[in-house]
C-alpha cells in the first residue's frame, strides 16, 4: 500500500543541497521502496560526496529525477512538484484541474453513496474539506483528505 502523502515535504527554499537530501529521505520512506527507487536514492547519495556537486548539471539531473519518482508515488489526482501559491514549498498538492477531472460520484454526506456502489466517490463537506474514497460494493476507503 502507498503512503498516503498530502502536503509539503520542504518548504522555504530552493536550494539543491537543501532539496536533494530531503527527497532521498522523503522517497526512502516510500512504502513500498522498489529496489530501482532504493538504488537512485544510493547512487544520488554518493555523488553527493564528490566536490561541487550540487553545482554541477549531475545535481539537476538528480533532482529532476527525483521528481518523477516521488510523482509516482502520488495519490490520485495529486502530484509531486512546487506548490502552485509558493515555488519554494515543495510537496504533493492537488490538481489544479482536478474538479473538472474528477468523474466518480460527488457528495455532502457518505451516507448518500448509494447501496452496493463501486468507485470513487468525493465527499465535500459544507466547509469545502475534501475526502476521496474508493468504494467496493458499497464498502468504502479513504484515499486521502484535505482540510
Amino acid at each position: 500500500m502507498r503512503n498516503q502523502n498530502v502536503g509539503s515535504v520542504s518548504s522555504g527554499t530552493m536550494r539543491p543541497e537543501d532539496l536533494i537530501p530531503s527527497f532521498i529521505w522523503q522517497l526512502q520512506h516510500q512504502e513500498p521502496c522498489h529496489r530501482e527507487r532504493s538504488k537512485l536514492c544510493t547512487a544520488i547519495s554518493k555523488r553527493m560526496d564528490e566536490d561541487n556537486y550540487f553545482a554541477s548539471e549531475d545535481a539537476d539531473y538528480d533532482l529532476d529525477s527525483l521528481f518523477d519518482a516521488l510523482n509516482e508515488y502520488a495519490p490520485a489526482y495529486l502530484y509531486f512538484g512546487a506548490h502552485p501559491g509558493d515555488g519554494s514549498d515543495y510537496g504533493f498538492w492537488l490538481s489544479e484541474g482536478f474538479a473538472e477531472d474528477f468523474d466518480g460520484l460527488k457528495v455532502s454526506d457518505t451516507s448518500e453513496v448509494p447501496r452496493g456502489y463501486s468507485g470513487e466517490v468525493l465527499h465535500v463537506n459544507d466547509h469545502g474539506n475534501c475526502t476521496l474514497y474508493t468504494y467496493s460494493r458499497g464498502r468504502g476507503r479513504e484515499v486521502w483528505a484535505i482540510v
